[in-house]
């Protein structure tokens, strides 16, 4: 007889196991606020990185909404209980790997597009930044808005691998641009630094500059890279 190997959970995912099972008690309903990041990590006994990533993923499956200043709410779904499912079933991924990958596909995205944008899609890259500015000055995540940007500037490469590419790695992008902006937010002025260097890449694209292009992309995405890691020591 075989039996299916059990699969080892992380930290984060007994955590989102556990707040699942607070749902299914009744002790959380929607509409409810989640204790602060501090209080979960005491909780559960854990240090605050865990309970970071577990928001995150939470958050990029529209399991609960993060509102800056307000606090973590879990969210009215139909489908709750099957989102916390397709969560804790799937593969283990890293978020450092997912940014490694990121550095390769989207710097070079920049480059191509620098060099074949049409006018048409420099407008949509620009209304994308545009919507991330005013998401931002609203005190808000802009998580679908850094989405939109990307996702436009990739479409601009006219690559038809780095396109599909970008397509199977979406849900981990929107998971991780979420980790990144939760943890920006306890960093003063970084919010307004990442929006920066969106704006750098733009910049790049719109002088039709493809090295700086790349080099303003590269040196995003391993900003992004730093600061996760300098979340996980604290």
């Amino acid at each position: 007889m075989n039996y299916a190997p059990i699969k080892k959970q992380k930290v984060h995912e007994i955590i989102i196991g556990r707040i699942k099972e607070s749902i299914e008690s009744g002790k959380l309903k929607p509409g409810d606020k989640l204790p602060a990041e501090r209080e979960l990590a005491a909780m559960f006994s854990v240090s605050r990185g865990p309970i970071r990533e577990a928001i995150s993923v939470l958050a990029s499956k529209g399991i609960i909404t993060v509102k800056p200043g307000s606090g973590i709410f879990l969210n009215h779904n139909d489908d709750l209980f099957s989102l916390f499912d397709s969560i804790l079933n799937d593969g283990d991924h890293d978020i450092f790997e997912l940014l490694e990958l990121r550095i390769g596909v989207e710097s070079y995205a920049a480059f191509f597009a620098a060099q074949r944008r049409t006018e048409e899609e420099l407008k949509r890259i620009k209304s994308a930044l545009d919507q991330m500015e005013s998401s931002i000055k609203r005190g808000e995540l802009a998580v679908e808005e850094d989405f939109a940007f990307h996702t436009a500037i990739i479409e601009a490469s006219h690559n038809s691998l780095m396109i599909n590419t970008f397509k199977l790695i979406s849900d981990m992008f929107i998971r991780g641009v979420y980790q990144a902006r939760i943890d920006a937010l306890k960093i003063p002025g970084k919010t307004e630094e990442v929006f920066i260097e969106h704006r750098l890449v733009y910049e790049a694209i719109l002088a039709s500059d493809p090295e700086m292009a790349r080099k303003a992309m590269a040196d995003h995405i391993g900003n992004i890279s730093h600061q996760l890691n300098a979340m996980e020591e604290i």
